[in-house]
């Protein structure tokens, strides 16, 4: 590195899931669909080597060269600065044991096209150049279903060497290259500082700091190294156009099949039951799962242990989704709706025979009208009722992506799938939408602002809460509200998990006389925070509440906590902050003002709103929330 280069660290895998087989599975075979050629369906495969198919350490050494002493550098001063000693040996060890590895490989994909000498601030169209010259820059078009230029960093990330080699025949010029690299940290040889990325690549005489690496090529001199990594990988036959990455040393969660086989099929059942997508898991020994339309359903419940997510994602309820899906790639017959919430969702001329067909468990399909700067952008709902459901499951689905972080149709018995087309303007504005995981639309992404969509957030919005919007006119009896069964809906008797109230006392109390409290905001905890709901049926709409957290004590009563909470105001270390941008807030049919460190003003706009506020520690969370009961000139009293 020269003296003036930036001292940078990679840190793309902070952007993503703990999950590591669902991430690379996420990752993989987003990029595959991006390069479809032609008609036919993508065929992904993953191949686990096992200890039968690992290399030797001599075989293995070939593609390791050179790597070994910047690893063991990194490895040296990590356990300097007290990390894991037994597993940084371990790691150390592993240039000098067999070499497992993980291949995942695509075909009927163009292979990675593009100028293998280009090395500009942005290559659109040059996938070689998107894989191996750039991070954070996507080369992508906008019908593609990543652009952030991040998730290549799986690949990297899932080999305890932090190496992989690419091999792709590409579809414009028959050739076949072979490139790998390695992502580690910065470090030192000696009093010499090198970045944290490395190549294996050709051979060259050029000075370091002139020298741009280039891939082996199959009609080079490096043409037989080329053909015997095909044999020494077991890569199929390379004659088509794809790509092959293999993974070396991959991590332990990617030696299991059923774990990518179930990362396969919850993250992208839509293109397989619509035909677009087949995967083939090859497990040590030669054993096929073929997941294709016709035996997606039933994969679901092969996956033993690795099918055992909670709610949404579980074996039963993704069979049932991918029925759904299924259905509804079989271009149903639509029933017009509007996406515009100002207007009612659906005609009241076809309101009565609808809900008829929905209490007798029909599936529907809807067809939602939207425009995106004046251009229309329909996008499609398919829902059922489901009375075996405690809360309603509802996916999200942007081209041939899963997208699994929205949570709108709780308070109904019901199952739906909103689909949004990726060559509609909606699907290029809700892929601005996304961040770096797309694991959700957020109305309110810096992106939207730079690609200067108009009226974007009630665009995002209209897309989260179509679904919920046509259930609220086709559910005669929505799930009824249990204002008593959640101590958190008392604006005065703050209640966190742990069901202690306000006074301390731990519920055993007689219960009190039965009254009938006036309407209020709910709250419902989730993993890291909160969602505050109101119910369109309480005519919350233009009201106006203090919203005030605080992290509950093992001792003591909702008051001490939050005593305790405004002492490290005081002293300058709150346990949160609403202030420095680490919790995330993000609300619809409301506005949202920050108040105090631990305090929103939250103004309903709407009668049915949300708020979700996330980012906390495992904690238990107090909530309060109080009514603004009046206005003043002077200020305002709650």
């Amino acid at each position: 590195m020269s003296p003036s280069e930036i001292n940078e660290n990679p840190v793309q895998g902070e952007f993503f899931s703990s999950d590591l087989p669902k991430r690379f599975v996420r990752e993989s075979i987003q990029n595959s669909l991006d390069a479809k050629a032609g008609e036919a369906p993508v065929r992904v495969r993953f191949a686990i080597s096992g200890a039968e198919g690992a290399l030797a350490p001599e075989r293995a050494a070939r593609y390791l060269a050179g790597l070994q002493l910047h690893f063991h550098a990194v490895m040296d001063a990590e356990n300097r600065s007290g990390g894991n000693k037994g597993e940084l040996a371990g790691r150390k060890r592993l240039f000098n044991a067999p070499m497992p590895f993980l291949v995942v490989e695509d075909f009927g994909t163009t292979g990675l096209r593009g100028d293998v000498r280009a090395n500009e601030p942005q290559a659109k169209g040059n996938d070689f150049w998107g894989l191996f010259r750039s991070v954070g820059i996507s080369p992508k078009g906008k019908e593609a279903g990543g652009s952030w230029g991040l998730g290549k960093w799986v690949f990297p990330d899932a080999s305890k060497l932090n190496a992989f080699i690419g091999v792709t025949r590409r579809q414009d010029d028959d050739q076949m290259l072979l490139m790998g690299q390695a992502m580690l940290k910065l470090h030192k040889l000696g009093d010499k500082k090198h970045a944290h990325y490395g190549y294996f690549a050709a051979a060259s005489d050029d000075a370091e700091d002139t020298w741009l690496p280039m891939p082996a090529t199959s009609d080079g001199p490096q043409a037989p190294f080329v053909r015997q990594a095909v044999a020494d990988f077991a890569l199929r036959d390379r004659r088509q156009a794809g790509t092959s990455v293999v993974v070396l040393h991959p991590g332990d969660e990617l030696t299991d099949p059923d774990k990518l086989a179930w990362a396969v099929v919850t993250q992208y059942f839509w293109p397989i039951v619509a035909g677009d997508l087949v995967a083939e898991i090859v497990a040590p020994g030669g054993a096929v799962r073929t997941i294709e339309a016709a035996t997606v359903a039933r994969e679901v419940h092969n996956c033993g242990d690795a099918s055992a997510d909670s709610g949404e994602e579980a074996a039963g309820p993704m069979a049932r989704a991918i029925e759904l899906a299924a259905w509804g790639t079989g271009n149903p017959e639509t029933v017009d709706a509007m996406a515009n919430r100002k207007k009612e969702a659906v005609s009241a001329h076809d309101l009565r025979d609808l809900r008829e067909r929905y209490e007798r468990g029909e599936r529907l399909a809807f067809k939602v009208r939207t425009q995106v700067g004046g251009v229309l952008a329909p996008f499609e709902v398919f829902l059922e009722k489901d009375d075996t459901l405690s809360k309603g499951h509802d996916y999200y689905v942007r081209g041939h992506l899963h997208i699994p972080g929205m949570d709108f149709i709780h308070a109904y018995q019901a199952r739906a799938l909103t689909f949004v087309s990726n060559r509609s303007l909606l699907g290029h504005l809700l892929r601005d939408s996304e961040g770096p995981a797309h694991d959700k639309w957020n109305a309110s992404a810096h992106r939207l602002k730079e690609g200067g969509w108009p009226a974007a957030a009630e665009r995002v919005r209209e897309a989260q809460r179509a679904a919920e919007r046509i259930l609220r006119l086709l559910a005669v009896h929505p799930e009824e509200k249990q204002r008593d069964a959640l101590a958190d809906l008392f604006p005065s008797k703050p209640a966190g998990r742990n069901g202690r109230s306000s006074n301390g006392s731990t519920g055993d109390q007689p219960p009190p006389r039965p009254v009938d409290p006036k309407p209020t905001l709910r709250v419902r905890h989730v993993p890291g925070g909160i969602i505050v709901t109101a119910d369109p049926d309480d005519g919350l709409a233009d009201t106006a509440w203090i919203v005030r957290m605080a992290y509950d004590l093992a001792r003591g009563t909702a008051r001490t906590a939050f005593s305790r909470f405004a002492s490290g105001v005081k002293a300058g270390c709150p346990d949160f902050s609403l202030r420095d941008g680490r919790l995330s807030v993000e609300h619809d049919g409301c506005s949202v003002d920050v108040i105090a460190d631990n305090e929103l003003r939250v103004a309903t706009t709407e009668a049915a709103m949300s708020l979700a506020v996330t980012g906390f520690d495992e904690r238990d969370l107090l909530v309060e929330i109080s009514p603004v009961v009046g206005r003043a000139e002077e200020g305002e009293e709650t």
